[in-house]
């Protein structure tokens, strides 16, 4: 199955004191998996796998100082936005398809205001996109065409009363303001892409924090499109990289924020010169570079031949503790999910491959992306080989350090883990013998 969001993925380290809780209730929602992510340099990390109890409810602990979005998702599906300004938020809500809009906040004064912005925006969605297309249809004589029109007016004057108490609100709803111009219209604007920079110019780390800093990068990048047709893809997001970069400073950590992001975005395969170039400059630096960009200049495609990274088991699976402890002539490392189908169809095949295999001394080191436990363990209590899994779904930084971005993924090692083949299905090592 598809990874549909890549993102750089990596656990914060933890402390032994909490900033602020986050006190969860989710009706419907019993002895099931939440992830809590916060947004450091732009990008999303888990910094806890917690769990409801049987009556929905959890707490998760936030151990950093942080003014900020937090994203509570569900892996099976759904997720909730919460706004913290570092102070504890007490919530109840319905696990279901209006989730977010059925928050009820019992403590956190930003989030309270947040809560009041969210549910207002369904209806500002309304009165910008579908209001004045369906106006259209009517005659100004027409009774529904007059009720159109109060709606519109009694929308307007909901957004135009709204007032904020909380600068941190206020500034998310300008950042959301200004991506929903981005959206609403054919083509950005010179206004909107001048928006743009000036809060990557100008901010401080709540544009980190606000979990919008890819989609304002993306943003540009689409205005430069825009602004150079028939230019090569590549120059226009070097000409759009070096704007971006003039307002960021690639010598200051917003800088290599955007960078950071920039490198996120653009696919190494299909814009070569760009990551060139801008490692290069990286690596040229003399002030202190992020751990964010340090990791994305060094990382390099996983190749035939390349040593595999070693995976480290939180406990002994089968007495061993990590992939490299495993001693075999060949190691299969398969990238699965139970909640995968594809993975399901194939998972007969790697049995009957495992038959012959095993007795040539092979062994395979199964690599789960679930996310509840009980559904892995149900999956693998019949599997005779090495199973494992980080409860981290695509957020798993097992599947990062090999690049996966589809399930199934498997790699064929040598007995010193060295990568022999890389395969999407077990019959392709067959049919290459």
């Amino acid at each position: 199955m598809k990874k549909y969001i890549f993102l750089p993925l990596s656990i914060l380290g933890t402390s032994l004191f909490a900033q602020f809780t986050i006190n969860g209730q989710i009706d419907n929602y019993n002895s099931k998996p939440v992830l809590v992510k916060i947004f450091d340099n732009g990008n999303a990390k888990i910094i806890q796998n917690a769990k409801t109890d049987s009556n929905g409810h959890f707490v998760a602990k936030v151990p950093v100082t942080y003014n900020g979005l937090i994203k509570l998702e569900m892996p099976a599906g759904g997720s909730i936005n919460i706004l913290s300004d570092n102070e504890n938020i007490k919530f109840k809500t319905s696990y279901g398809q209006n989730i977010q809009q059925d928050v009820q906040v019992l403590e956190g004064k930003t989030q309270i205001e947040y809560n009041a912005l969210q549910k207002l925006a369904p209806l500002k969605d309304l009165n910008t996109n579908l209001l004045p297309h369906l106006k259209n249809v009517y005659q100004p004589s027409d009774a529904f065409y007059k009720a159109i029109e109060a709606e519109q007016e009694r929308i307007t004057k909901l957004t135009q009363n709204q007032t904020f108490n909380s600068s941190l609100v206020k500034y998310i709803n300008d950042l959301e303001s200004i991506l929903s111009e981005t959206k609403n219209n054919a083509t950005i604007t010179n206004e909107t892409a001048n928006k743009i920079l000036a809060h990557i110019e100008k901010d401080d780390n709540r544009l980190e924090h606000s979990g919008m800093l890819q989609e304002l990068i993306y943003a540009y990048i689409n205005y430069q499109f825009t602004q150079n047709q028939g230019k090569t893809p590549e120059t226009v997001v070097m000409s759009a990289t070096e704007v971006l970069l003039e307002k960021g400073n690639i010598e200051t950590e917003r800088g290599q924020n955007v960078l950071s992001t920039l490198f996120s975005l653009i696919p190494e395969s299909n814009f070569e010169n760009f990551h060139s170039t801008y490692k290069s400059k990286v690596n040229a630096l003399t002030c202190k570079v992020t751990e964010d960009l340090k990791s994305k200049v060094k990382s390099e495609t996983l190749k035939i031949g390349n040593k595999a990274p070693d995976i480290k088991f939180e406990s002994a699976v089968k007495g061993k503790k990590s992939l490299y402890d495993i001693k075999a002539n060949q190691k299969l490392v398969v990238f699965w999910a139970s909640w995968c189908p594809a993975c399901n169809k194939e998972m007969p095949y790697i049995k009957e491959y495992y038959n012959e295999f095993k007795k040539n001394g092979g062994e395979i080191i199964a690599i789960s992306l679930d996310y509840d436990q009980t559904m892995f363990n149900d999956a693998t209590k019949e599997l005779p080989w090495f199973n494992y899994t980080d409860l981290m779904r695509w957020d798993s930084p097992i599947a990062a350090s090999y690049q996966v971005e589809a399930t199934p993924t498997i790699f064929l090692l040598d007995k010193d883990n060295k990568i022999i083949n890389k395969v999407s299905h077990v019959n392709e090592l067959i049919q290459t013998k």
